[in-house]
């Protein structure tokens, strides 16, 4: 048996040299609790492509090959070994981003219970694959043997005598992350999180890393996300790693680690999902200049699009990477819905207290949802059905279409787009929707003693109680910064003065506002839409098409302004429905970056009840594949193939 594995050793020795295996440690302080042992991470480069080792050791073999080089190996069972090699192999390389070829030169088999120590190597075939077959040595090694026979087959790392998952490392060129992260523990307890500081090969971009896919069972009732990638928003706490706010003066108050995961992340990660980092918003969630980090960019188009405000990493994220599936950000005025449709991809705000937010720092937790986004229209209902507490997914499809008319957009080819979303939940509904203007009927029907205009009644009220929740919310912030460095915290202009008319508004202001928030919802219940949980009579369809100006990076962002009266942007947070934004086409702009045409995403949306989340969701499903509408959307820089148009009158 020594001649064998000696055999092994130079083989493997003589293959080190094409990993190109310039392996790098960097030693980590993953708490700032004093004792804790510091923890190095190991990347190394295989056929051109940036691994990293989980640091989690998951067994030893009883003979060290190389005790300093890191070999990619592939576990397999007996049976696999033995059966069709080829196919499996190439099955993992069809399936798996992470696995590839180099990962198949080396073989562990897994061992098996009760059987004789040995370590065997066989030559398979002309391609000099080696096997190594560990087994145990005797009782004291028969939970190592059994580990061993648990873990799933695919690409592991050697390192020493030591077993070890491999993430691939993916670079972050849209600059969409914060940072990326790894769990302390791979079996999903509630172990924390460790921020990465790993770079790209040429040291310009962080990298996130990804599990192999074949590390995770198929989803169950138990594991309903398991193996799902995932980002969140910054603003989501995580246990053993930083909230930045995209605020330098955050930062260097609040520097430590999280000492607890929000409710709603650890929820994501109990159902099996794999949260590969926390993705950049904008400035305390709310800004708009983009000052103390860079802003992500926006692939779509000539990829100098402007990637908004709030939530831009996640969209980002979403729309430009397709190792990414899903993201979760926050939603008051601007967040998910804004980035769905700047960057094309099917996103949800939820309906209220819908999602835990415990743990999460908003800007107003009267105004504040949980918002989730995916390139595909299907998968975001599997998404939103096991993460939202929200009614059945059985609630009945409507019988009653509202278009508002209010927001109907100026282009004539915009509102030719609007009317073929409108004719295609039309078909397939079987009802014509009633063209509305939520203005005209106020003026038709006030409320009682109501002699304003909508527009004047509610001018103020909606933005002006978020700026009020919005200061007050950050109060802690200011005067602990103010008493601990003795001035005032940095903050972007739009941030800046959302607070000064937050700090304007006495309580009783406040509350002004609130009643007539409150008013304004009871007459939208009685006179354009039910707003009780669980009615699904009646969904609004709600014009929100990209911006009426082609919006670039460079361009300097607007001063701040007021947002007064009722945009399409707050009718659901005042309101606390569920909204869905949806990418059905593309619409051309002659961009002065590529002195060409070029292709922007253009999105219907759709609002509905408190609670029927689920239901809006299998309604525009349902009726894009009657219409034989594309519901998925690609990556990069157009959501949908060149010449791609919707019809919206197909059988």
């Amino acid at each position: 048996m020594s001649k064998y594995l000696g055999w092994a050793r130079d083989l493997l020795q003589r293959q080190l040299p094409s990993y190109a295996h310039s392996h790098l440690s960097r030693p980590n302080l993953p708490s700032s609790t004093p004792g804790i042992k510091m923890k190095n991470l190991f990347t190394v480069v295989i056929a051109g492509t940036q691994y990293l080792l989980h640091p989690q050791k998951l067994g030893t073999i009883e003979e060290t090959i190389n005790p300093d080089a890191l070999i990619p190996v592939t576990l397999l069972t007996t049976s696999e070994i033995n059966s069709d090699l080829e196919g499996i192999l190439d099955l993992f390389s069809t399936v798996d981003d992470v696995f590839q070829p180099d990962f198949g030169s080396i073989l562990v088999e897994k061992p098996e219970m009760g059987q004789q120590a040995s370590v065997v190597h066989r030559d398979l075939d002309s391609r000099g694959r080696s096997v190594l077959t560990l087994r145990s040595t005797g009782a004291e090694d028969e939970a190592q043997a059994a580990a061993f026979a648990d873990l799933p087959s695919g690409p592991y790392f050697l390192h020493g005598p030591n077993l070890y998952q491999a993430w691939r490392l993916y670079d972050d060129v849209l600059d969409a992350f914060t940072f990326g992260v790894i769990p302390n523990s791979i079996n999903g307890s509630d172990d924390g999180f460790e921020a990465l500081s790993s770079l790209s090969d040429d040291g310009s971009r962080k990298s996130i890393a990804v599990p192999s896919r074949l590390y995770h069972p198929a989803p169950s009732i138990r594991k309903p996300l398991s193996g799902v990638r995932l980002s969140i928003t910054d603003a989501i706490s995580l246990k053993g790693v930083q909230t930045t706010m995209s605020s330098r003066a955050w930062t260097q108050l609040y520097g430590a680690e999280d000492q607890q995961t929000a409710k709603l992340a650890q929820r994501l990660v109990d159902m099996g999902a794999i949260i590969v980092g926390k993705t950049k918003s904008s400035q305390l969630d709310s800004g708009r200049e983009w000052v103390d980090v860079e802003a992500p960019w926006n692939p779509r188009g000539d990829g100098y699009q402007g990637s908004g405000g709030s939530a831009a990493g996640a969209g980002a994220s979403v729309s430009g990477y397709a190792w990414m599936e899903y993201a979760v950000a926050a939603d008051a005025f601007e967040g998910a819905r804004e980035q769905g449709r700047l960057h094309g991809v099917y996103s949800i705000r939820a309906s209220a207290s819908a999602a835990s937010q415990p743990g999460w720092a908003v800007d107003s937790r009267a105004f504040s949802a949980v918002g989730l986004m995916s390139r595909d229209l299907h998968d975001l209902l599997r998404f939103a059905h096991v993460t939202l507490n929200t009614s059945s997914i059985d609630v009945p499809f409507p019988k009653r279409i509202i278009y508002l008319l209010d927001y109907a957009p100026a282009s004539e080819d915009d509102q030719s787009l609007d009317d073929s979303f409108v004719a295609v939940l039309e078909k397939f509904l079987g009802i014509k929707a009633e063209r509305v203007r939520i203005s005209e009927t106020w003026d038709a029907n006030p409320p009682d003693d109501t002699k304003q205009s909508l527009q004047e009644y509610m001018k103020e009220a909606p933005f002006n109680s978020f700026c009020y929740d919005f200061y007050h919310e950050y109060a802690g912030f200011r005067s602990d910064y103010k008493e601990k460095y003795g001035r005032q915290p940095y903050i972007e202009a739009t941030p800046r003065f959302r607070w000064g008319i937050g700090e304007s508004e006495s309580a009783q202001d406040y509350g002004h506002h609130r009643r007539r928030i409150e008013v304004f919802r009871q007459w939208f219940h009685e006179s354009i839409m039910p707003i009780v949980v669980g009615d699904s009579e009646t969904v609004v369809i709600v014009p929100f098409g990209p911006p009426t100006t082609v919006q670039y990076r460079d361009d300097l962002p607007p001063q701040p302004s007021a947002i007064e009266g009722l945009g399409p942007e707050a009718l659901a947070p005042l309101l606390g429905l569920p909204h869905l934004v949806v990418p059905f086409a593309q619409t051309r702009y002659y961009s002065r970056v590529t002195d060409q045409n070029e292709g922007r995403p253009f999105s219907g949306s759709i609002l509905g009840s408190p609670g029927s989340d689920m239901m809006l969701l299998r309604l525009v499903k349902a009726a894009f594949d009657r219409a034989e509408w594309r519901s998925s959307v690609d990556p990069g820089r157009l959501a949908f193939p060149q010449g791609y148009e919707p019809e919206s009158t197909r059988a």
